[in-house]
């Protein structure tokens, strides 16, 4: 009996996500609210109003801004196709969540017993991750000129480093994030930045395309608004040689106001011993096998393109990349079986929205695995970003008006073991830093992978602390069809259940750890 009670419980809780929500309180739309909007919506980032209580929520001045941004799939801006591939930090709304805030402004955004909401997230002060071991800072302010273009400048930052240090996780901070469209961060291991700097006059350089005539730097990594940074897996860091430099290329994009900008770098170092170099990798147009690299005006037209992995490597993370005439991309590989590996989608491209996407797990890419890469570009008048009316053809360049195909990617050399790492959003964060959604202290289920699945079903969840944890699985009917215990331990479990001889159709795995019951639905097929 008190399973049937469960399973309707279970049931009726799915039920109320998926039709349309008549919540009219402040408890009910604070939880959505804080996952997928604060982190942003706070002092120092960049949302452009703070989301952090009530008051905040339901400013008039914002509410119904708040619904339509929510209604027309603009907030919170997360690009990436949730059905090709999950990524740490999703930011995706169900229906039922959109049409729960949505009913809550129609009524007023009332209150309620405000009390009853959960307590908005803790957040580390100028920092996504906490205390920084090292804080690089431009020397100068940079203002904008003002005329409409497009600039890209160059900063170099000394790291004043008297010792070689591995450094685990690299954290952009903007000191305007209405003037910094995008960063590409170099490291320098000689003083070739720094003097190719000091030959001109101003602080900084302007130059369009790398770091520059003679300067020897690496390229490794990115920064694009939005975006949430995260410490390397496994061990891995980049290693900074002593008396290096940071190499930061700052686009400012078109704009007829002068801003000033001091962005700075927060640097976190490793406390492995045995660490991992992280390799970062742009893959672009010289990979295109149906060139040449050209839009021509009033067309849409796709291009593609092909890269052979030389060694075997963990990918964990993803960033493609394209400009103002950009519709879709979507990259996947092919392994030595002709099995395809879904890697990113983004059906509807948005240039002002161009992030970094960390994977749960690492994939491992096999040496000879390909990597197909297809960018779509709409250069007619019925793209609303188009900048030239009429339109005009156009070529690969740095600026915003012209066009780029390319992509970026995270990795480490692979070991054996890796496909097993669990990488979840609050990885490798202080634990005396509560994590982005507040909610380390209490047991966490997450969606089940694949799903749907026809083999093997990954259930992965986390334990702040030791404790019995039963599992059951239901089918359509309420009848428990698996029963049984998993580890205890603290810290990320990953439980493999075979569903290959479940009768395909709707399921729904129930987690039950310290009198907290927790539920995720899935297909098998």
């Amino acid at each position: 009996m008190r399973k049937i009670v469960l399973f309707f419980f279970i049931l009726t809780s799915v039920i109320f996500v998926q039709k349309k929500s008549t919540a009219q309180e402040w408890k009910d739309v604070a939880p959505i609210i804080y996952n997928n909007c604060s982190s942003c919506h706070r002092p120092e980032e960049i949302g452009p109003f703070p989301l952090l209580s009530y008051h905040d929520a339901s400013d008039p001045n914002q509410l119904y801004n708040i619904q339509a941004y929510v209604n027309e799939g603009l907030m919170p801006p997360w690009k990436a196709d949730p059905e090709y591939t999950h990524f740490l930090d999703e930011r995706v709304l169900s229906q039922g969540e959109k049409d729960l805030i949505s009913s809550w402004v129609d009524a007023g955004a009332p209150a309620g017993d405000t009390t009853l909401a959960p307590p908005p997230p803790t957040f580390p002060a100028g920092s996504q991750l906490g205390v920084p071991d090292l804080i690089l800072s431009m020397s100068q302010s940079y203002t904008t000129p003002g005329d409409n273009a497009d600039h890209y400048m160059c900063f170099v930052l000394p790291t004043d480093l008297i010792q070689a240090t591995d450094v685990a996780a690299i954290e952009f901070r903007p000191g305007n994030g209405t003037a910094v469209h995008h960063t590409f961060i170099y490291l320098c291991n000689d003083s070739s930045a720094y003097y190719h700097d000091v030959q001109t006059p101003e602080y900084g350089y302007e130059v369009f395309g790398g770091v520059g005539n003679g300067v020897s730097a690496e390229f490794i990594t990115l920064y694009g608004p939005g975006m949430i940074p995260r410490f390397y897996p496994a061990g891995g860091a980049v290693n900074f040689p002593a008396g290096s430099f940071l190499i930061i290329q700052v686009h400012y994009a078109p704009t007829t106001l002068q801003l000033e900008d001091s962005s700075s770098i927060n640097l976190f170092y490793s406390a492995n011993g045995n660490i991992r170099n992280v390799i970062a990798k742009r893959i672009g147009e010289g990979n295109i096998t149906n060139p040449p690299f050209i839009i021509e005006a009033d067309m849409v037209d796709t291009f593609y393109s092909e890269f052979e992995v030389a060694n075997a490597y963990s990918l964990f993370a993803i960033a493609p990349h394209q400009h103002l005439l950009g519709k879709s991309y979507k990259i996947y590989a092919v392994d030595a079986a002709q099995d395809t590996i879904p890697l990113i989608s983004i059906p509807e491209w948005d240039f002002h929205w161009q992030l970094l996407y960390s994977y749960p797990f690492m994939i491992k890419l096999d040496t000879g695995v390909v990597i197909h890469a297809f960018a779509v570009y709409d250069n007619t008048t019925n793209n609303p970003d188009n900048p030239s009316n009429p339109p005009v053809n156009v070529h690969y360049g740095e600026n915003s008006t012209d066009e780029m195909f390319k992509y970026f990617i995270n990795m480490l050399n692979y070991l054996p073991g890796d496909e097993s790492i669990i990488i979840d959003s609050t990885w490798g964060i202080p634990t005396i830093v509560p994590p982005l959604n507040g909610i380390v202290a209490t047991p966490q289920l997450y969606q089940c992978s694949p799903n749907p699945a026809s083999d093997q079903l990954a259930i992965t969840y986390f334990l702040p602390f030791a404790d019995y944890v039963q599992l059951f699985i239901y089918d359509a009917s309420g009848k428990v069809v698996s029963e049984s215990y998993a580890p205890g331990d603290p810290g990320f479990r990953r439980v493999m259940v075979d569903v290959s001889k479940f009768p395909p159709g709707p399921y729904v795995f129930s987690l039950h750890c310290k009198g907290k019951l927790m539920n995720k639905s899935f297909i098998v097929q």
